[in-house]
């Protein structure tokens, strides 16, 4: 398999580059690294238990993860589903949720867990988005700004050789993104992320997973990633 130009595509459990050591405690090993450059795309595929790490190297930069059966590409990531058809614990109140971080569990169009978060270090955790749909050629064109590719096309074109086309590309994760919601005008706000240089987030995964991710493009809009995009690291620790 082929990647296209711009995009590296790692094969479930492959090894690339040198081994090295996580803390002691952990006794996981670095199988992967990548610095995935500003408005690029990524695809890789994570065995289960498996982590996947994405750094902030600069600080305020977003990146947006689609996440696929790597056994059924048809199941993928549900954002509605993973902010409400969470698994409780015994006895506890049905509340949805309206952001994720360290131990939600990101859930599959079937209510299967696909991903657990693991690690979330930016403060206040859980600033990301689950709500919002990812940029795309038509937003931009729409106001007058293209044309440009967004995450959609990014993606798309990451996970392409996998046979999974651009309608099959599921609302994503957006690690990072500040959207919130202002009641009082009945709208929502897209901030600058409160990432910090170093700041990451690290998922398990629960299944066979394959991951497409789309470096966040968007400077001329929002202030999604503080109009300034910067590279972002990948990892993959485990066996």
């Amino acid at each position: 398999m082929v990647a296209p130009a711009g995009f590296v595509i790692l094969g479930r459990g492959a090894a690339t580059g040198t081994r090295r050591r996580r803390p002691v405690e952990d006794q996981m090993e670095v199988v992967h690294d990548h610095v995935l450059p500003p408005k690029s795309g990524y695809a890789l595929e994570l065995g289960q238990g498996q982590h996947l790490r994405i750094t902030d190297l600069e600080g305020k930069q977003v990146v947006d993860v689609a996440v696929f059966n790597a056994d059924n590409h048809g199941e993928k990531l549900s954002t509605s589903n993973s902010r409400t058809r969470y698994v409780p614990e015994p006895g506890a109140e049905y509340v949805p949720r309206d952001r994720l971080t360290e131990g939600d569990t990101l859930m599959s169009t079937l209510c299967r867990p696909m991903m657990t978060i693991v690690r979330d270090t930016p403060e206040p955790k859980g600033v990301h988005d689950v709500h919002n749909r990812m940029c795309n050629r038509f937003l931009f064109e729409s106001h007058g700004v293209g044309p440009r590719d967004g995450c959609h096309e990014i993606i798309s074109r990451a996970v392409e050789p996998y046979g999974i086309g651009p309608e099959d590309i599921p609302d994503t994760m957006d690690v990072f993104m500040n959207y919130h919601h202002d009641c009082e005008r009945g709208r929502w706000v897209i901030g600058e992320p409160v990432s910090k240089p170093g700041d990451y987030i690290e998922l398990r995964a629960e299944i066979n997973c394959l991951v497409g991710l789309s470096n966040c493009p968007e400077d001329v809009l929002t202030d999604c990633n503080a109009k300034h995009c910067t590279p972002m690291k990948v990892e993959v620790f485990g066996p």
